[in-house]
């Protein structure tokens, strides 16, 4: 990507349709939220990716669709919805 002058890695974790960012402090979005239990993306998971970037001098810009990210809320029985 470097050498193509493509430095950023942007990383849309999270969207409308499946929640699949592990969470520590609410298992549930995940849990409920993604696709399926062998489609998260554990934090482990992330930070190797983080690592494999920046060792090439890549930027990983993660982002949560915040607004998509409602059904799973709603799903979720940590939410109360």
């Amino acid at each position: 990507m470097v050498q193509s002058k493509m430095n950023a890695f942007h990383f849309h974790i999270v969207d409308g349709q499946s929640f699949p960012d592990e969470s520590r402090t609410y298992p549930e979005l995940s849990d409920k939220g993604a696709y399926n239990k062998q489609d998260i993306y554990s934090q482990a998971d992330i930070a190797d990716l983080i690592e494999f970037a920046r060792q090439r001098d890549i930027r990983v810009l993660i982002e949560f669709d915040s607004s998509g990210t409602t059904n799973q809320m709603s799903e979720s029985a940590l939410f109360g919805l």
